[in-house]
């Protein structure tokens, strides 16, 4: 065999590596606002201050999430150096990780298994955008699946090793984004006499009441982190951490709070590229059939319970439904274990046409408007590559092979996300590059103009402008300016911000920009004031 041979041999293994396709292309996007640049630059103060314990953003305590995911991108910066790519790199690892534990699980459940599962993983365009964004829910996802797998092997044989896995991917997943896990963990360790279906290995309600109870005590760490995080805190910011958060999210959200329906009409986006190659016709039968598979049970424990809470709790976000992926993959590759013709991958040319219609129509719109231009020469070589891929991917899609539809379609839909991320960069978030104003921020601060930021300010730039500390708050600004005339204020608005300023980016819900202390005193009363507005979390 050569060594073509043997790598296809080992993708063909081993789908988890065809994630680190993405690396060379991890920069190509910009820090996207308001999120990853603020989780950015919680991670950054952190490097900076060496404080490790409690979060600060803007320099002020952060007690909206836990601290896993800045404890790793300060190690991952360490390894491959302070950069977006670098820090971009985590999330590929936990993604790679997520498809390699899917395909471990689904070979425990299932002994027959060939391995449909990971695969499908792979081919969530959902999730290979995310694999390249610092969020919290792949590694959130990459926690929950190593629960799972733990879960499986205690349910079916009793291992004890599989409690302290238990307990380590749900303290792992606490410490990444909090009790948010017990909602993916507990449905199926609850429901485990329905999916385990041998009768000699169903578990006892005492093996189910014990892996409860290890799932219950991963908070532990997390708990002595809150406590060690607040011990030189007021009583006030104690209760923001330990209670008002948790609870407001899910009575009455401080952000993204939607209808109880929300997630129903975003679930065909969500899910592509699979809805678009589903024969539907034949999933009610393929369901029936797989309904003695314990891979299709566990799939449904871990997906349906978990759907139905984050639909009844008030705070929703797309992105917070990507750990429910792994679930749904393993009830799908059991559909097609029963049922290899339940996938259509022709019709992903459907795909296919519609990138290469939205690269013709970025091709004749008028010049780069954002507010870093990428040159010409770029612009041509990141439509190359666009026009590139999507013409691997047709011709993946018609040239008979002996690839499994699943297979196929996931190689396709990562050729067709790669393509995508030039025209997301050129004609979406490019509008919404803060680098520039970052680099303007850094120059002034070095030629010691005055500099401050508005309170509402939800920390855009101090890890892009790569500022030894964050810039001085200031909840007055009129008399800051007046004291200050030949400064500038970083402000940010969810609306239009005032005439004057400079350096004006658009982000996803709002503006942020440089006034100058001057265009304050200038406002008319009752206009100089920044919007006083709270920054979305």
């Amino acid at each position: 065999m050569n060594a073509l041979g043997r790598l296809r041999a080992s993708l063909d293994a081993n789908p988890w590596l065809a994630m680190f396709l993405l690396l060379p292309f991890l920069g190509i996007l910009p820090p996207v606002p308001i999120d990853e640049t603020r989780y950015l630059s919680i991670a950054w103060e952190m490097r900076q201050s060496g404080e490790l314990i409690t979060l600060h953003l803007n320099g002020f305590p952060y007690f909206d999430k836990p601290p896993l995911l800045f404890w790793l991108l300060n190690l991952d910066w360490s390894l491959f150096g302070v950069s977006l790519w670098g820090a971009r790199v985590l999330p590929v690892l936990f993604a790679a990780g997520c498809i390699a534990v899917v395909q471990k699980l689904e070979r425990g459940l299932d002994r027959d298994a060939a391995g449909q599962a990971p695969w499908l993983m792979l081919g969530f365009l959902y999730f290979q955008l995310f694999a390249g964004v610092v969020m919290f829910d792949v590694l959130l996802c990459f926690c929950v699946l190593l629960a799972f797998l733990a879960v499986m092997q205690w349910m079916r044989d009793g291992s004890r090793h599989a409690l302290w896995l238990m307990f380590l991917g749900s303290a792992l997943g606490m410490l990444a984004k909090g009790p948010v896990v017990l909602l993916h963990l507990l449905p199926p360790i609850v429901l485990a006499r329905w999916w385990v279906l041998s009768e000699a290995s169903r578990p006892s309600w005492g093996r189910i009441g014990v892996a409860v109870l290890f799932v219950v005590l991963g908070g532990v760490p997390v708990l002595l982190w809150a406590l060690a995080a607040v011990k030189h805190l007021g009583l006030a910011d104690a209760k923001e951490l330990l209670v008002t958060q948790t609870a407001g999210r899910v009575v009455e959200s401080f952000a993204h709070n939607r209808a109880l329906w929300w997630y129903l009409q975003w679930l065909i986006p969500l899910l592509l590229p699979w809805p678009l190659v589903l024969r539907w016709s034949r999933l009610r039968t393929a369901h029936a059939v797989t309904m003695s598979s314990m891979a299709a049970r566990f799939g449904l424990c871990a997906t349906l319970p978990a759907f139905i809470g984050f639909s009844l709790v008030s705070g929703k976000q797309l992105h917070y439904l990507i750990p429910l992926f792994p679930g749904l993959c393993l009830w799908l590759g059991a559909l097609l274990r029963h049922d290899p013709r339940l996938l259509a991958s022709r019709r992903m040319l459907a795909f296919s046409v519609l990138v290469a219609a939205l690269l013709l129509w970025a091709y004749l719109r008028p010049g780069d408007m954002t507010p870093m231009p990428v040159s010409p020469g770029v612009v041509k070589a990141l439509f190359t590559l666009t026009a590139t891929l999507v013409v691997l991917s047709i011709l993946l899609l018609l040239r008979p092979n002996e690839l499994m539809p699943e297979r196929r379609v996931a190689w396709a839909m990562l050729f067709l996300t790669i393509a995508l991320l030039p025209l997301i960069r050129t004609q979406a978030l490019g509008v919404m590059d803060l680098r520039g104003l970052a680099q303007t921020v850094a120059q002034m601060r070095q030629e010691g103009v005055p500099l401050v930021r508005a309170g509402n300010e939800p920390g855009l730039i101090t890890f892009l402008a790569r500022l030894p500390e964050p810039l001085s708050t200031t909840d007055d600004p009129p008399q800051w300016a007046r004291q200050h005339p030949d400064g500038f204020l970083l402000v940010w608005s969810s609306h239009a911000l005032p005439a004057g300023t400079q350096h004006l980016t658009r982000v996803a819900n709002g503006w942020v920009g440089l006034r100058p202390a001057s265009a304050w005193s200038a406002a008319p009363s009752g206009q100089a004031t920044s919007p006083a507005e709270t920054a979305v979390r």
